[in-house]
């Protein structure tokens, strides 16, 4: 590649933006030309995103006034991106959702986790489940690709050798995460904001958490039963970071094949 790709962002003030923004302001191939944000539009990015000051003199710009790319990221909350797919579709001919809207391919499956009907449903067919350990080759010559949750990701990679090479009893497989505060994104709530958790544990969404949905999908396997999965996060007093502890049973006679 020899020219970069002039890339925006879309609620770039928000944890995931403001991480993405890290990222694609050191990537040799990219250049961040636009970052959009309704509450901090005409600030200096640096202003909200201090890790940033020296790397970009970019101000936040409303959505409305976002130019024509070659990418488009969306760090919208769930249900938003969807609503709005059609006011940022025609700004770039690539587009990463990192919202929830467009990683399941099954809408039913959408309105069971998340709770609400899929403002799209006519688009998930487009998108591409973002990740590269598993769908490499898809993503890159993907138009539409949808970000992953945390806990299905770190799920998901630690799952998928076992359950590609089929040695997972698919009776119960429970998922344990324990969550940073950062993980609620930077609105304030009593159970999200890092001063309230400190020193505190506490379930979050004990009796199956949404991003329980991309694991069933992504470690689905052609000809073999569905498996069932539990899973639950833990907020921890940490900040960022994640650790995922997964409990299996294994099939019998499975020790040769797992050496």
């Amino acid at each position: 590649m020899t020219e970069r790709l002039r890339a925006g962002i879309v609620g770039a003030s928000g944890y995931t933006g403001g991480e993405l923004l890290r990222i694609l302001l050191g990537h040799p191939h990219v250049e961040v030309v636009q970052a959009a944000s309704e509450s901090r539009a005409g600030h200096y990015v640096y202003s909200v995103h201090p890790n940033l000051r020296g790397q970009t003199d970019l101000k936040f710009v409303k959505a409305a006034d976002l130019k024509p790319c070659d990418l488009l990221c969306l760090c919208l909350p769930h249900g938003e991106s969807g609503e709005r797919f059609q006011e940022f579709a025609g700004l770039a001919e690539r587009l990463i959702d990192l919202s929830a809207d467009f990683r399941l391919r099954d809408p039913e499956a959408y309105g069971r986790w998340y709770g609400r009907k899929h403002p799209r449903p006519e688009l998930l067919a487009q998108f591409v489940y973002g990740l590269p350990e598993l769908h490499r080759e898809a993503i890159r010559h993907a138009r539409r690709v949808s970000g992953v949750g945390c806990l299905g990701t770190t799920a998901i990679l630690g799952l998928f050798p076992l359950f590609r090479a089929d040695l997972v009893d698919p009776g119960c497989v429970v998922i344990e995460a324990k969550v940073g505060s950062s993980a609620g994104g930077n609105q304030a709530t009593p159970a999200t904001h890092h001063p309230e958790r400190s020193g505190a544990v506490r379930a979050f969404e004990p009796t199956g958490h949404r991003h329980t949905g991309e694991v069933e999908q992504e470690l689905a396997f052609h000809g073999r039963p569905r498996a069932h999965f539990s899973a639950t996060a833990i907020e921890a007093s940490l900040a960022e970071w994640m650790m995922t502890a997964c409990i299996i049973s294994a099939k019998v006679n499975t020790s040769p094949s797992f050496k």
